[in-house]
C-alpha cells in the first residue's frame, strides 16, 4: 500500500471527502461531457438488445413508498457509486428504472435534492451500499453503469468489487466502466487533493490503471469485454487520460 500512512483509510477518506464537497462536486461536474453522452447511447442501445432476447415483466410505476426489495422486481439498471445523481438522472430519461448507490451520504443527500420526486420518464431508487459487499441478491439488474468509482478503491480489492457486479447483474447485462490510465512509470495508487482551494484538508485516493490491467479487470469477474476506449481529461491541464470499457455479462 505505500509509505502513505493514509493509503490503509484510502476508502473511508475518500468518502469523507466526498460527504464535504458533495454540493461543489455537484455543481463542477453537472454537465455531460460527449464521451459519457455517447457511452450511455451505447449502454442503452445493449440494454434493449438484451432485453429483446431475454424480456422483462412490465410493472408500471412503482409507488413512493415500496421497499428497496420490491424496487429489485422492477430489475433496474445500477449506477454503481452514483454520486450526486448525474448519469442515474440520464440513463432514467431513456425510460429507465435505476438504482444508484454509493458509500457517501454526502452524495446521496445531494442526489435526492437533485433529483424530482416524479420523473417525466423512468424512475430512480437511492441506497447507501458498499460496491465491495453489495446488499443485492443475485442477477437483479439488467445493466452496470459504474463511473470513476472503481477507481477509488485499492487496485487489491478492485476484483472484489468487481467480482460483485457481475454478481448482480442479469445473463447478457451490459456493463460500462470508466477508469483513469497510468502511464509507464506513472505511480498506480496516489491520493489527489481535491481541485478547489476553499476546501482545505480534502483529498481523494486514486488506483490507476494501464489499458490491459483495465481489461484484467473485467476478466477477472468473467465479463466478455466488447470495447477499450481512451480519451483525454479535459478539465485539468495534464491529468491523466479516462479509460472507457464497455463489456457484458455472459
Amino acid at each position: 500500500m505505500g509509505d502513505d500512512p493514509r493509503m490503509w483509510q484510502a476508502v473511508e477518506l475518500t468518502t469523507a471527502t466526498y460527504d464535504k464537497v458533495a454540493r461543489n462536486f455537484a455543481e463542477r461536474n453537472e454537465q455531460m461531457r460527449p464521451a459519457w453522452a455517447e457511452r450511455i447511447d451505447e449502454f442503452v442501445d445493449l440494454l434493449r438488445e438484451n432485453e429483446a432476447q431475454a424480456p422483462l415483466p412490465e410493472l408500471g410505476r412503482p409507488g413512493d413508498d415500496i421497499t428497496l426489495e420490491e424496487y429489485l422486481n422492477f430489475v433496474p439498471v445500477l449506477d454503481a457509486g452514483c454520486g450526486t445523481g448525474r448519469d442515474a438522472r440520464a440513463l432514467a430519461a431513456q425510460g429507465l428504472p435505476v438504482l444508484g448507490v454509493d458509500l457517501s451520504q454526502g452524495m446521496l443527500d445531494e442526489a435526492g435534492e437533485r433529483t424530482p420526486r416524479r420523473l417525466p420518464t423512468g424512475f430512480i431508487r437511492y441506497a447507501l451500499m458498499d460496491l465491495r459487499r453489495l446488499e443485492l441478491p443475485d442477477a437483479c439488474c439488467r445493466g452496470i453503469w459504474c463511473s470513476a468509482s472503481l477507481l477509488h478503491l485499492p487496485r487489491k480489492t478492485a476484483p472484489r468489487a468487481m467480482a460483485e457486479l457481475a454478481r448482480v447483474a442479469r445473463r447478457g447485462a451490459p456493463v460500462a466502466i470508466f477508469l483513469k490510465a497510468r502511464g509507464e512509470g506513472d505511480e498506480a495508487e496516489r491520493f489527489v487533493p481535491y481541485p478547489v482551494p476553499e476546501v482545505s484538508q480534502a483529498a481523494r485516493f486514486y488506483a490507476f490503471y494501464t489499458r490491459a490491467e483495465t481489461e484484467a479487470l473485467l476478466a477477472s469477474a468473467g465479463m466478455d469485454l466488447l470495447e477499450t476506449r481512451e480519451f483525454p481529461d479535459t478539465r485539468t491541464t495534464g491529468a491523466p487520460p479516462w479509460i472507457s470499457l464497455l463489456a457484458r455479462r455472459p
